[in-house]
């Protein structure tokens, strides 16, 4: 397999101004394809994707971050936080308690490990 060399730093904050853009264009009144789904799913996969991956910029800075799983497990929980706030009424960002968040929150951290396995595989003594 040839090596590679994907520059970490580029690549998650391109995936972040993604995400970020994305709000602007999947609010309440977005009504294009798979409309359900977008508005109700979309933003709770691709943020925790987005955040594992940026959570893995600067690892130097704190080498208990270096363990993709503490990543991973750490946006999960503060999604499910979030998610067991709403359900006890506490409206933090957003009102909804839908226990199928708790899966996209699971399914976008697990998506960013595997990405940054397949593409940062070179990537993992330093993290620029």
């Amino acid at each position: 397999m040839p090596s590679r060399n994907i520059p970490r730093k580029p690549v998650v904050v391109a995936i972040c101004l993604a995400v970020g853009a994305l709000h602007l264009f999947t609010g309440p009144d977005y009504r294009g394809p798979l409309r359900a789904f977008v508005t109700g799913y979309l933003i709770d996969l691709a943020l925790p994707f987005s955040l594992v991956l940026l959570l893995g910029v600067g690892l130097d800075r704190s080498p208990r971050l270096q363990l993709p799983a503490v990543r991973g497990t750490a946006v999960f929980i503060v999604g499910a936080a979030v998610e067991v706030l709403q359900y006890l009424g506490v409206p933090l960002f957003g009102r909804t308690f839908d226990p199928l968040d708790l899966l996209m929150y699971a399914t976008g951290a697990v998506a960013a490990l595997a990405f940054e396995r397949a593409v940062f595989p070179l990537d993992s003594q330093s993290r620029a």
